[in-house]
């Protein structure tokens, strides 16, 4: 796996995998990758989450089968240990039942759980990698438990900013380091959602944006209440140079179009977070606060060979 540093706050099990683990990821990468998964063999999870791009979608809704448009944009993948739900609206409780709702999706891979462990059986290249790992043919808890080793994987930590703020072997540039002491400010309070080193507090907060396609509820589609209406979870600000567009709903092209969202306070919403409110920044600290964001992209991440198959072309 790739070289994580030492004080990053990385489970054990994770930075140093038993050869279980190990064996686990190794099959959950094939499966990621391979679209067999999908009903038509065209679309595979990989389609979506694209390595390159911090296994984002690079657009603004990804097109799976059917010609069928997401419902909202798609999220990268990494550092998902921590989170406690998942999805925008947190909809999903465990990481290991994530990959079931875009199997279950005719708009995605279209091949629910239980037909797919039935197709799996019958390919013998994923059967046999199957009896090799949990020493059973396919199930739907070995197909999920795959999976989840391997996103479990995805460890983002080598950054510009990574590389300054534990190794102290990088120096960032003025414009950076100005931009960082404003992020931690009382003027802005970003790190009070976007909590370093994470980059996010993985709780669900109404910024006021008002959906620019259909209508979204958010978190309130999950729990029921009127208060958590207009409610997300808070992205992680790591990798925003591969990740965009960005919201949601894939509305904002650029940082830039971000960073004017928050300058201006936002759209109005009756449960709109109380601390988002005008920032009235000036240009260059707009400009300070973008080359400190574009210091936590990890190019190693999105470039690294551990996390594709050998045969994998971007």
């Amino acid at each position: 796996m790739p070289e994580v540093p030492a004080d990053f706050p990385l489970p054990d099990s994770i930075r140093e995998p038993s050869e279980h683990a190990l064996a686990q990821i190794e099959l959950g990468r094939m499966l990621f990758f391979d679209k067999r998964l999908s009903k038509s063999n065209q679309f595979s999870c990989a389609s979506c989450h694209i390595p390159a791009l911090a296994f984002s979608g690079g657009i603004d809704r990804n097109i799976g089968e059917n010609q069928g448009r997401a419902r909202r944009n798609t999220p990268a993948l990494f550092n998902l240990w921590h989170y406690q739900a998942f999805f925008h609206d947190g909809g999903i409780p465990r990481l290991a039942e994530v990959a079931l709702a875009p199997m279950d999706n005719s708009h995605e891979l279209n091949l629910p759980i239980d037909t797919l462990v039935r197709k799996l059986w019958r390919i013998e290249d994923l059967n046999k990698a199957f009896r090799l790992v949990y020493h059973d043919d396919a199930t739907p808890y070995s197909v999920t438990r795959a999976l989840m080793w391997y996103q479990l994987s995805l460890v983002s930590a080598n950054s510009r900013f990574d590389r300054w703020f534990y190794n102290k072997s990088q120096n960032l540039t003025e414009a950076e380091i100005r931009g960082w002491k404003l992020f931690n400010s009382t003027k802005t309070q970003c790190n009070t959602c976007h909590t370093a080193p994470l980059f996010t507090d993985g709780q669900f907060h109404n910024i006021g944006y008002q959906n620019n396609l259909e209508p979204d509820t958010g978190r309130a589609r999950i729990s029921m209440l009127a208060e958590d209406e207009g409610k997300f979870r808070t992205p992680p600000l790591r990798n925003l140079a591969f990740t965009g567009p960005y919201m949601h709903d894939g509305s904002f092209a650029f940082i830039d179009d971000v960073l004017a969202y928050y300058n201006r306070g936002g759209d109005e919403h009756a449960n709109k977070d109380k601390r988002i409110k005008p920032l009235n920044l000036s240009a260059i600290e707009l400009s300070d606060l973008k080359a400190f964001l574009l210091s936590l992209s990890d190019s190693t991440f999105v470039k690294h060979r551990f996390y594709r198959p050998t045969d994998y072309l971007d």
